[in-house]
């Protein structure tokens, strides 16, 4: 048995504008400011700045657990979402109280339908606002091919 060919992405797949890759690749890449990144090179505890849980604010807490009115507007947008996955989802409390387990979120984090991206989008727009601007701004190539045989390294 070989092994299995590296396929890139299905994000790249997907027919999204190069903000919403952009952000889904910050994402994935945990190159976002949530607390919990953030805190690592700024001093902080990593807590949830923005509702009163007082949780770590990491991607499964913004995803599914965070109380703040605008992480909560996203999650009734894009709800049909999480109902596959979250049986407790409502719009009047569009948030989970209780800790996902680890399999619900990788399958809703395996979602191949483009608006998973688009919510995650949003999301990370929220975190993003008020901090370096400059970073988000800048022009990338995501989702340009690159060939590596004339690719100048």
């Amino acid at each position: 048995m070989g092994v299995p060919p590296l396929r890139p992405p299905c994000l790249l797949c997907l027919e999204l504008s190069k903000h919403v890759t952009r952000n889904m690749s910050r994402s994935r890449l945990r190159a976002h400011t949530l607390a919990v990144e953030s805190s690592i090179w700024r001093s902080g505890n990593g807590h949830c700045d923005k509702c009163s849980c007082a949780a770590i604010q990491n991607k499964v807490h913004v995803l599914f657990h965070c109380q703040d009115l605008f992480v909560c507007s996203p999650r009734r947008k894009y709800y049909f979402l999480f109902f596959p996955f979250c049986q407790s989802f409502s719009m009047e409390a569009p948030y989970i109280p209780h800790a996902s387990p680890s399999q619900t979120v990788f399958d809703f984090l395996s979602q191949r339908h483009n608006r998973r991206c688009h919510f995650i989008s949003d999301i990370m727009d929220y975190f993003l606002v008020g901090k370096d601007q400059q970073q988000t701004n800048q022009p990338n190539d995501l989702g340009l091919a690159v060939n590596p045989l004339t690719c100048n390294l």
